[in-house]
């Protein structure tokens, strides 16, 4: 992290720079706030200094400022600082968000904006003048200097994230550093995942724990490919799985980037319609469903570019085993190029049929996390070229080799050169 701790502190004692952001290190009164969030604030400990930190939801963020922030793309995040050490530590705001919004800034935005605040006697609306805006933004923010054996308190205007934010609290001082790391669900957010009773889906009896070699056995005896809408086609092919704890799982992959997908309904397919028709992002579009152990997809995960159009996308389904006591999800993995007309489903997107890139990406995605401990590759999926190629449901062309990626996750880092490789199939030599 930052090392140079000499120029950073006086960096961070410029006068312009103390005067916008912490004022006096006392903590803004929060007691005319709604607090109801502070509830499911996340608590992390490490030595003599205690975060704490919550992010809001649209509704929240509007009724404790009196202003609809996301729609100006505004998501505060609330957090609390106790440092019981003897040194001054400080706050460094590019960790939770490197395009955070300053004060000033969310003011601006709301410069000609009633805030709905009725006066009781007159029964008129009154409004904030920019500067009073300002100066409430600024007393709402956290302070970034964090004296010794003091607590402070408030908000960090971020970007809005719709789905899940994935932020860090980086405080540093002389000879001295502290990092939390945070995922955290944003509240009404509706991701399909969040329908599955994951401890319901077999029977106590119906699991079964392997050890290395039955895990391969059991993944090689797997079908070749998820099936489609009618349930009985094949679809694109079974090529992922990964090893571990559903949360660490699912924790990984929103740390690297990718985004839940939400629940199908009227509102999500007009977005993704909207999406694909006016080139608008939707980084949360729903996926089709796709099957496997006779039901939908548990989990289900995108990085889409510019528009719905575009995306690498990925299914999970928690199989009915488990390798040393860790569960075992496997799935597909694709990448969206484009659309086109379909007779399954009238319109669909079109897959790469390079399928095998995609599963090179999570490969690559998951090992630049660090929390990859072990790795492997498993027959199962059945070989394939552009002479002959597999087809999905939705009749696109796929070429393979025919293997998948088996990814252990680390509850910790694991350094890139600590990955243990197994030797199972050689996915990579030249024939």
């Amino acid at each position: 992290m930052l090392r140079k701790q000499n120029k950073f502190i006086d960096y961070l004692h410029i006068s312009l720079f103390l005067f916008l952001f912490s004022g006096c290190t006392i903590s803004p009164s929060l007691k005319n706030e709604s607090l109801d969030y502070l509830a499911r604030s996340e608590i992390k400990v490490d030595g003599n200094v205690r975060a704490s930190a919550v992010v809001l939801s649209p509704k929240e963020s509007e009724k404790t400022f009196g202003y609809p922030l996301a729609n100006k793309n505004v998501q505060p995040i609330w957090m609390e600082i106790e440092n019981k050490d003897d040194r001054e530590l400080y706050l460094m705001l590019l960790s939770l968000d490197s395009d955070y919004f300053s004060p000033s800034e969310v003011a601006w935005k709301f410069r000609s904006f009633e805030d709905g605040e009725q006066n009781d006697k007159r029964n008129e609306v009154k409004t904030k003048s920019l500067d009073e805006m300002i100066e409430m933004f600024m007393q709402r923010h956290i302070a970034v200097v964090v004296p010794p054996r003091t607590t402070v308190s408030g908000y960090v205007y971020t970007n809005l994230d719709p789905d899940t934010k994935v932020f860090t609290i980086d405080l540093f001082g002389e000879k001295e550093s502290r990092s939390f790391d945070f995922v955290q669900v944003v509240p009404g957010f509706q991701a399909d995942y969040m329908h599955v009773d994951f401890d319901k889906l077999y029977k106590p009896n119906e699991v079964h724990d392997l050890d290395l070699k039955g895990l391969r056995d059991y993944l090689e005896s797997l079908p070749c490919c998820v099936f489609g809408g009618d349930k009985i086609t094949d679809g694109d092919p079974l090529n992922l799985v990964m090893v571990g704890e559903g949360s660490d799982v699912l924790t990984t992959l929103v740390h690297q980037g990718w985004n839940l997908t939400e629940t199908i309904s009227s509102d999500t397919m007009w977005r993704t319609v909207a999406s694909s028709l006016f080139g608008s992002k939707y980084s949360t579009s729903p996926v089709s469903p796709l099957y496997l152990f006779d039901r939908p997809q548990d989990i289900a995960l995108q990085k889409a570019r510019e528009t719905v159009d575009e995306r690498n996308h990925l299914r999970l389904w928690r199989a009915p085993v488990t390798f040393k006591g860790k569960k075992v999800f496997v799935g597909q993995i694709s990448r969206d190029i484009g659309v086109k007309l379909s007779s399954k489903t009238f319109v669909t997107h079109k897959i790469d049929p390079v399928i095998d890139e995609a599963r090179l990406y999570i490969s690559l995605d998951m090992i630049d996390s660090q929390y990859i401990k072990a790795l492997g590759y498993v027959k199962g999926v059945g070989y394939s070229d552009r002479k002959k190629p597999q087809f999905n449901y939705t009749e696109d062309p796929y070429y393979t080799d025919g293997y998948r990626v088996v990814l252990f996750v680390s509850e910790e880092k694991t350094p890139i050169e600590d990955i243990q490789y197994l030797k199972w199939e050689k996915v990579f030599d030249k024939k």
